[in-house]
Order: C-alpha cells, then structure tokens, then sequence
C-alpha cells in the first residue's frame, strides 16, 4: 500500500468517526427535547373569547395536548369543572383555562330579584338543577271553554338563572301548588329574575295549572322566538290568551 492510498483510508476513517460523533450528538439532542415534551397530557383552552359573568359554553372550548412538563398545573382538564362556573374576568381566545379563572355566578346583578316557587319534584327536573342552572319556566293554563280560552302551555320566563334549590316537601297551599289526593313533592327554587319576569313567574305560580322548569344546555342561552313560547292545542284560536 501506497503513502496516497494509507492518506485515503485514514481520511475515510476520520470521515466515519466524525458521522459517528454527528450521530451520538443528534441522538443525544432528540432524548433530550422528548424528555421535555413527553408525556403529554390534555387541556381545556378556548377556542373563543369568554365575556366576565358570563358562561362559557361548551362550543367555546376544545382540548388541547401539552406537554405535562409545560402545562400549568392549574390546567383544567375536565369539562365538567366548567358546569355552573361563570367567567371571573374576561378571558381571551387561546388562553389554557385554569383554576381560579372560574366561579359561581353573582347572587344577583343589577336590577335583579330574588323570586323562590315551588316546583313539582316529579316534573320539575328537580335532582338535575343546581345554583347557577338555566332553565326555561313553563307555565300551563288550564283555559275557560265557555269564554272562548284555550288552554296553552307558555314559556313565562326564557332562560331564567337559579340561585338557590333547597329541600323537597310535601304539596299544600293554593294555586299550582294544590294538595292533590296523592300528595306529591315539591322543591323550592329560587332565581334571579328582573322585576317584569319576577311578577310574571308570581303570576303564573298563582293562576297556572302547572308550572314546569326545561333545562337548558350548561353554557346555552334560550334564544326562543315569541311564537315558539306559547304552544295550544291545534285548532283553537288566540281570543283570550294570557
């Protein structure tokens, strides 16, 4: 072997090496960033901006992947941490929802009323309902055939926020409440009603043959149009409605 051929092979042996070297770096380097980014883990983040007092919906949120050595450890994780809960200040869109940026919604706002009634336990989708639950109030009419009232169900309040639910009891009194020959059970709730809802939800528990609670979706607002508030049986006509 030739000095020129010794000079080729040591050279191709320190190309080798130095690929080599190259290789234990570059493995060395993606250990080191998987360490850091592994395991990951999934956060709740908004997909929109959520409004002070307000709650966030579930179409407002998505879930996002992080990894656990960069999330914070605040994160929320569980969507149905956001039940109930209202927005403390206002949140932008990209933000990771975490502890502390969540509450119960306010008593009452400006101008509102503390109203309680009782609802029937059976169907009033009492157990379901909680402070900070919407519901739509419903009120049944029982109508005066000889005075030309049909009876008919009405929305009286859209998307009223409770307050308070308390214990279950037993029917008495007047109204809506009426012992029955079976008594049943009713549930005192109570909302928070401007003072136009509050004297039409008084009015309803006095005169109405029922009133109900429809729950609503956590986070959705009832966006009901008049028409679709007021149901009557088909073929009666409006003369008389309350």
């Amino acid at each position: 072997m030739n000095p020129r051929q010794r000079r080729g092979i040591l050279l191709l042996t320190l190309s080798a090496l130095g690929l080599l070297g190259v290789f234990v770096l570059v493995a060395g380097y993606v250990a080191d960033v998987r360490k850091e980014v592994d395991p990951k883990i999934e956060v709740l983040t908004l997909a929109k901006p959520a409004e002070k007092d307000k709650a966030i919906s579930d179409d407002m949120v998505k879930t996002q992947e992080l990894p656990r050595q960069w999330a914070p450890k605040t994160a929320l994780r569980d969507r149905a941490r956001l039940i109930g809960q209202v927005a403390l200040a206002d949140i932008p869109a990209g933000s990771v929802l975490q502890e502390g940026m969540l509450g119960s919604p306010p008593e009452l706002a400006t101008g509102e009323r503390e109203i309680a009634i009782l609802v029937d336990a059976e169907t009033g989708v009492a157990g379901k309902i909680s402070p900070g639950s919407l519901v739509d109030i419903v009120a049944t009419f029982g109508g005066n055939d000889q005075e030309g009232i049909p009876a008919e169900s009405n929305v009286v309040v859209p998307g009223a926020r409770i307050v308070d639910v308390g214990q279950p009891e037993l029917k008495g009194g007047n109204g809506v409440q009426e012992q029955t020959q079976d008594p049943a059970q009713v549930v005192p709730v109570t909302f928070a009603l401007n003072p136009r809802e509050a004297l039409t939800v008084t009015y309803a528990e006095s005169f109405a043959a029922e009133v109900r609670l429809a729950l609503l979706r956590p986070g959705e607002e009832s966006e009901l149009k008049k028409k679709d508030r007021v149901y009557r049986r088909p073929g009666t006509t409006q003369q008389g409605s309350q």
